[in-house]
């Protein structure tokens, strides 16, 4: 059994209180101090050793542990490197204050960025220290000796910010540290957070706030900071016949305020101008079915060729920290208390079809205890850990314009007007359980926690509807919200004609991918085979679709229909989703017109990690659109487990339960000139 014993270190000073003796138990295999360990089997070893051991903290708001800070123990030129030019090229320094040929200091930063086989990430984003790579080291025997002899006591904070470096010369040292708290791990600032939460002028960035403004002196980077501390070690060993030993504790502290932040990034994309559901079939008077066809030049408003982008338009709810996890999970509806997310708070890019949030966390205030652990914490310091709440997106008509008009019925006197979906993220609810006007409780409670530190994008089950029945009253046989005659999530049955919202990724288009579910069965396209995407999710790229509503003063048109049943519930004798209403959203917020129903059309924030962006920027470079089967998903992408991301999988008849009969992965980085993975990573962002 491994008996261990750990060696309480309640100093966080970094002036005072450095040095613990404790007597050693000649029993104990592990010493355990913070968050790390020796192993006493090498302590005993070196018995006699005229050494010491440095042990601290990086810290960062009072109480977080700093990762991958570096320490060394400055050790200066001596004379006779000092003779010898090739050295005296590559380590100049006589104190920590001094430069190099270059004109920076002594640092421990690195010299040029690398890519982590962990992490999947490029670190630093942008290197502006001068410590040597590994290759530098090992090919060239100046560096070799260099580093054996003037780096040789250098470590890097882990995790929690615990350091330890063992063997250190004992009496007087000059312990150096530095760090670029743009490559701290999951504590990483952006330039756009270190202007709007550090306070830092934008001039000492670039124009868009993306990247840092290069210096030569380290003292006039914003994200670098270096100190140098005198300490006074002790042995390790101070007394050997009574098993003494004495640790040397060293903790630094920066200057920094520390914000963490995650990140919404995905692609958007919208119908054409002419498409819109809603058509007369001249000489049918079949009004119930009509609405449920697509308008006048149906091939090209079923294919992606026709879709357009634009900026999107965004707003983000949340709870105040003044709410907790506890209340808002109890069951009553808080949402009133919720707030709406001012522009100014978060750092927002867009362009055409792409987009990018990076949000600061607001609740769930931890520190770092001595173990490591994460602890929650509501005193002065620490971090904030999470952000609840949700979002919305849409494209307003000033951004791509609405307006195309259809009719329907004998004589063309039903007039259809052309509406577009809003959509939440989350949203979801069971077969014929949509929010309807009397009740969006469940709608509106629905939300997410955001982790601090994580990449997030987006997906939408991409809910179809079809109907080609006669019928002109079909609300007298309305089932859960749909009509009796929907065949729903279903694409296989009838023409494409009447399935509302199935794409057509086109012969030469291939942005979007797509599954064989629909083979035109009607020969409406000449007899080839019709390739349609529908009744699955569509990852990273949401497709908010065009429909059409039924002039009120025509109802009678159709026995009161309105309009299909694809975007709205009911979708009869009622304008209420149709028009501007005062059913409330959240924070205040009122107006659920247009709103897409969340049985249809459920969404999901989906995590992603640096790997995955560095997968996707690799397939995307050829295609924006593509599918992934489980055979190529397991041990490749999102660990290929059970519980990966992106969604997978389609729902028949719109049974959320229901056994999946799609497991592939559809994945779509954006149409047109729009690719959500390249604009995350020209932010710097990902990877």
């Amino acid at each position: 059994m491994n008996k261990s014993q750990r060696i309480y270190l309640n100093s966080g000073d970094t002036i005072t209180n450095r040095h613990i003796k404790i007597n050693l138990e000649q029993e104990t295999e592990t010493l355990e101090f913070l968050s790390m360990s020796i192993n006493t089997e090498d302590v005993y070893r070196s018995f006699n050793g005229d050494y010491g051991v440095l042990i601290g903290k990086v810290r960062a708001n009072e109480n977080i542990g700093v990762p991958n800070a570096k320490i060394s123990i400055f050790i200066p030129l001596t004379e006779d490197d000092a003779n010898d030019s090739q050295i005296k090229s590559i380590y100049p320094y006589k104190t920590p204050r001094d430069k190099n040929s270059n004109g920076k200091r002594y640092n421990l930063l690195p010299r040029v960025g690398r890519l982590s086989n962990v992490t999947g990430t490029v670190t630093p984003k942008q290197p502006f220290g001068s410590f040597p790579i590994k290759e530098e080291i090992v090919t060239n025997i100046n560096f070799l000796n260099v580093y054996q002899k003037y780096y040789k006591y250098t470590t890097i904070t882990n995790s929690v910010g615990d350091y330890m470096i063992f063997g250190v010369p004992i009496g007087t040292q000059i312990v150096h540290m530095s760090v670029d708290i743009t490559d701290i791990d999951k504590y990483s600032m952006t330039p756009a957070s270190m202007i709007n939460n550090l306070g830092y002028s934008p001039n000492l960035f670039d124009k868009d706030g993306l990247t840092i403004k290069p210096h030569i002196d380290l003292n006039d980077l914003p994200h670098i900071e270096t100190q140098e501390i005198t300490v006074d070690v002790i042995p390790f060993w101070g007394d050997a016949e009574n098993f003494e030993i004495g640790i040397t504790r060293q903790d630094f502290r920066i200057r920094a305020q520390l914000a963490t932040n995650f990140t919404i990034f995905g692609s958007v994309f919208t119908d054409s101008q002419e498409t819109s559901y809603g058509e007369n079939i001249h000489g049918g008077g079949q009004q119930g079915k009509e609405l449920y066809r697509i308008s006048d030049n149906a091939w090209d408003n079923v294919g992606i060729s026709g879709k357009r982008i634009g900026k999107i338009t965004e707003k983000i709810y949340y709870y105040p920290e003044t709410i907790t996890d506890e209340e808002i999970d109890s069951g009553d509806d808080l949402t009133d208390q919720m707030l709406v997310l001012d522009p100014t708070e978060y750092s927002i890019y867009k362009d055409n079809g792409v987009f990018v949030f990076i949000i600061n966390c607001n609740r769930n205030k931890i520190r770092i205890d001595d173990n490591g652990n994460e602890i929650p914490f509501d005193g002065t310091g620490g971090i904030y850990s999470s952000f609840r709440g949700f979002m919305t997106l849409e494209y307003t008509g000033e951004e791509i314009s609405l307006g195309h008009k259809t009719y329907i019925g004998d004589g063309n006197n039903g007039l259809v007007y052309q509406i577009r979906h809003k959509l939440k993220f989350p949203q979801s609810a069971e077969y014929g359980d949509s929010f309807t006007e009397y009740d969006n409780v469940a709608w509106k409670k629905e939300d997410m926690i955001f982790k601090y530190g994580t990449i997030y994008s987006v997906a939408k089950f991409h809910g179809i509807v079809k109907n080609d029945t006669i019928k002109n009253n079909p609300h007298n046989s309305v089932f859960n919200t749909f009509f009796d005659d929907d065949v729903v999530n279903n694409a296989a049955q009838g023409s494409y004609l009447y399935n509302v919202g199935v794409i057509e990724p086109g012969h030469d288009y291939t942005d979007i991918p797509w599954n064989s579910i629909n083979n035109d069965p009607n020969n409406e396209v000449g007899g080839n085979s019709v390739y349609l995407f529908g009744a699955t999710w569509l990852n990273f790229n949401i497709h908010l679709m065009q429909n059409g509503w039924l002039n009120p003063n025509d109802w009678n048109n159709v026995g009161d229909m309105v309009a299909n049943t694809s975007m709205t519930a009911p979708a009869y004798n009622n304008t209420f989703f149709f028009e501007n209403n005062n059913q409330t959203i959240a924070a205040g917020i009122t107006n659920t017109a247009n709103y897409a129903r969340s049985d249809l059309h459920p969404t999901k924030f989906i995590e992603v990690t640096p790997k995955d962006i560095n997968l996707l920027k690799t397939m995307g470079a050829t295609r924006k659109g593509m599918v992934l089967t489980p055979s190529q998903l397991n041990g490749s992408y999102c660990n290929g487990n059970s519980t990966k991301t992106p969604v997978d999988g389609g729902r028949i008849n719109g049974n959320p339960t229901a056994t999946q009969h799609d497991e592939n992965i559809y994945i779509s980085l954006g149409i047109k000139t729009a690719n959500c993975i390249d604009y995350l990573t020209s932010l710097g962002l990902g990877a």
